[in-house]
């Protein structure tokens, strides 16, 4: 008896999984390939000049190396995550060459403001995600932050281009980008180092309060580290003529809202 009820709720359980599971894997949507696949305007906020740039240098980079660094709009992520939807779409596009992981996808979610950075295993040693992070703070979200989003793209592909055309001796054209500074994160630093300046005075307060006897019944060490433990500090940051070349994305990025 106890072994037929157990049979009833496997395939009842058995149901409902399938039951739902094509709703879920439907959820994530993403857009597919154009005939440029290296440029993918779907929220047509792009001017021709820009689209004609980013497709002929990534063109010209994949013929020489074989990395390959896609841009995509789109008007909103309907719901998902801004992380999953890049990560699906990386591997849909099928970016960067098989066998070295080296693609990169710049995504940008209009609707949501967000701004995503996807980088493949093979490019993550020269483009890790703290390095991303910053790079997106230096020369895109300045320009996104003021819906200047053609410039934004553009100068956020050239500074990426400059790296990945760097670490692979690439011989045709790199432009160098315009770095701007986020006022944002200026303040961030600053409440930073004055936090670390703040700690260490305490630090250096409670030595000169040992020493002078008065603190006895304290250990410097414990107290410290009781006051440290309490809290943490952390930065990070998380087809025509054309293909993608079977790449799969794993090696990291960075998101950004602007």
């Amino acid at each position: 008896m106890l072994n037929s009820k157990i049979k009833k709720s496997y395939f009842f359980f058995v149901f409902l999984l399938t039951l739902f599971l094509p709703i879920s894997v439907c959820a994530m949507d993403t857009v597919s390939p154009t005939d440029e696949f290296y440029i993918n305007d779907y929220a047509d906020i792009l001017s021709t000049e820009t689209e004609e740039y980013i497709m002929s240098h990534s063109s010209a980079l994949n013929q020489e190396t074989k990395a390959q660094i896609v841009v995509v709009t789109i008007p909103s992520l309907e719901g998902n995550s801004l992380e999953e939807y890049a990560t699906t779409l990386f591997r849909k596009f099928g970016i960067g060459d098989s066998d070295e992981n080296n693609g990169l996808l710049l995504l940008l979610a209009l609707e949501e403001r967000q701004m995503r950075v996807e980088v493949g295993y093979g490019l993550e040693g020269i483009l890790p995600d703290a390095k991303t992070g910053r790079m997106q703070d230096t020369y895109m979200i300045p320009y996104l932050k003021e819906d200047n989003f053609d410039e934004g793209i553009l100068n956020g592909y050239k500074a990426f281009f400059q790296e990945v055309a760097s670490y692979y001796d690439f011989s045709g054209e790199i432009e160098q980008p315009v770095e701007e500074e986020n006022s944002d994160d200026d303040a961030f630093i600053f409440i930073f180092f004055l936090l670390e300046f703040g700690m260490l005075a305490f630090f250096i307060y409670l030595i000169f309060y040992n020493r002078n006897g008065r603190g006895r019944g304290m250990s410097v060490g414990g107290s410290f580290s009781s006051f440290g433990g309490g809290s943490s500090f952390s930065r990070g940051s998380s087809f025509g003529g054309f293909s993608g070349g079977g790449g799969s994305s794993g090696g990291g990025g960075s998101s950004r809202g602007f």
